[in-house]
C-alpha cells in the first residue's frame, strides 16, 4: 500500500513520507518495548508523550493536506493531540509560567502522596517524585509527565484507560505509516542500566539547592537528558529522532535560558548557533516544500539533507555540535544543582 502511495508524491513529499515513517517506527518500538521487555520499567514511555503528539498531529494533518485515505481524528482525540503536541513548547512559555505549572504540579502531586500515606510512611516519610535515570543520569521525573499530558494522572482509577483509548487513533496512524520492507529499530536493554527512585523533593532528594529553582533547573535537565542519554544510548540504530527530540528542546532552550539567567542572576550559557526557526518546523510540522529543494534531497543522509540546507553541515557533525551544547548545559546545571 505505501509503495502506491509513494508513487502518487513528488520527491519532497516522498522524503516527507519517509521522516513520518521513521517516527511511526519509533512509536512503535516503545510500545513495544512497554509491552515486552521485562527489565524497563519507569517513565519513558510518558517521557515521550510530547513526540507522541508532534507525530500524531502532525502525520494526521499533514495526510489531511494530501487527501490520503489515513486515519483521522475525531473531535475529542483532535482536541487531546493539540494539547499533547503543545508540551513539546514548554519552554516556549515564559520562566514565570513554566515554573509555575512545574511548582503547581510538584504541590499537587506532594499533596496526593501525603493524604495516602502508610503507616510506615507517617513515621519514616514518604516520597512526592518518581525519578528516571539512564546509566546514571536522570532523564525523566513524574512532575514532567504531568504536565505533558493533558489529563490529569493522579487519583483516577480511570486515567490508563482514558489514555489507552486516546492512544489507539495513533496506532491505526503508525499501521497507515508501516512498512513490510524496514527492520524494527534496535534497542540495547542489557548494557544499559535503567532504574527508577522514588524521592520526596525537597527533604530527601539530590539536590543541594532544595528551591523551586533548584527543581525547575532539575526538570530542564531531565528533560534535556531523555532525548541525549536515553534516546541516544539507548536506542542502537543511528535514527532521526535522536537529533529531533534533542534539537526541539534545544531550539527553545536558547532563549529560555536568557530569560531564567534574568530572573534568578545565574549566568548559565548555551551556545544558540544552530537555532533556526524555518529549520525547527520541518522538524516538528513535516513541511518539508518551503525550505527544501529536490537538489537538497540526501537519500543517505539520517535527516535526507535537512541539516545540509539548514548549517552546511552533514548530520553527526551537526548532532555533534547540538549534543555538546546541551551537555554543556547540563554540565552547568548539574554542577550547580546536584550533590
Amino acid at each position: 500500500m505505501n509503495g502506491v502511495i509513494i508513487m502518487k508524491l513528488n520527491s519532497i513529499q516522498t522524503t516527507a513520507f519517509e521522516l513520518i515513517q521513521s517516527d511511526a517506527r519509533f512509536i512503535y518500538i516503545i510500545a513495544d518495548i512497554m509491552n515486552n521487555s521485562n527489565n524497563v520499567n519507569n517513565n519513558f514511555l510518558l517521557m515521550s508523550q510530547p513526540y507522541i503528539g508532534l507525530f500524531a498531529n502532525g502525520a494526521e494533518q499533514w495526510c489531511k493536506k494530501l487527501k490520503l485515505n489515513a486515519p483521522v481524528f475525531n473531535e475529542a482525540e483532535q482536541k487531546y493531540y493539540i494539547e499533547l503536541r503543545q508540551a513539546h513548547k514548554l519552554f516556549k512559555k515564559s520562566y514565570d509560567d513554566y515554573s509555575t505549572l512545574l511548582i503547581e504540579k510538584l504541590t499537587e502531586s506532594d499533596k496526593y502522596f501525603y493524604q495516602i500515606r502508610s503507616p510506615f510512611e507517617k513515621i519514616f516519610g514518604y516520597n512526592n517524585v518518581g525519578v528516571d535515570l539512564c546509566n546514571g543520569e536522570f532523564c525523566g521525573n513524574t512532575i514532567l509527565c504531568a504536565t505533558y499530558n493533558p489529563m490529569p494522572l493522579l487519583g483516577d482509577s480511570n486515567i490508563c484507560s482514558a489514555i489507552k483509548s486516546m492512544s489507539i487513533i495513533v496506532g491505526k496512524i503508525v499501521a497507515f505509516f508501516s512498512s513490510t520492507n524496514y527492520q524494527p529499530i534496535r534497542y540495547d536493554n542489557i548494557n544499559n542500566t535503567l532504574e527508577y527512585k522514588d524521592y520526596h523533593f525537597y527533604k530527601k532528594c539530590p539536590l543541594k539547592i532544595k528551591t523551586n529553582l533548584g527543581f525547575v533547573l532539575f526538570s530542564i535537565l531531565c528533560s534535556i537528558n531523555y532525548a541525549t542519554v536515553f534516546v541516544d544510548k539507548f536506542f542502537i540504530d543511528e535514527i532521526p529522532q535522536k537529533f529531533k527530540f534533542a534539537y526541539l528542546q534545544y531550539y527553545y532552550l536558547c532563549d529560555f535560558i536568557k530569560e531564567l539567567n534574568e530572573h534568578n542572576g545565574t549566568a548559565f550559557h548555551i551556545n544558540n548557533s544552530l537555532k533556526n526557526r524555518e529549520f525547527r518546523n520541518c522538524l516538528a510540522h513535516y513541511g518539508l516544500g518551503q525550505f527544501l529543494d529536490e537538489i537538497d534531497i540526501d537519500k543517505s543522509d539520517v535527516l535526507k539533507g535537512l541539516t545540509n540546507k539548514a548549517f552546511n553541515m552533514d548530520y553527526y557533525n551537526t548532532k555533534k555540535l547540538l549534543y555538546n551544547s546541551l551537555s554543556d548545559l547540563c554540565e552547568q546545571i548539574k554542577n550547580m544543582i546536584l550533590i
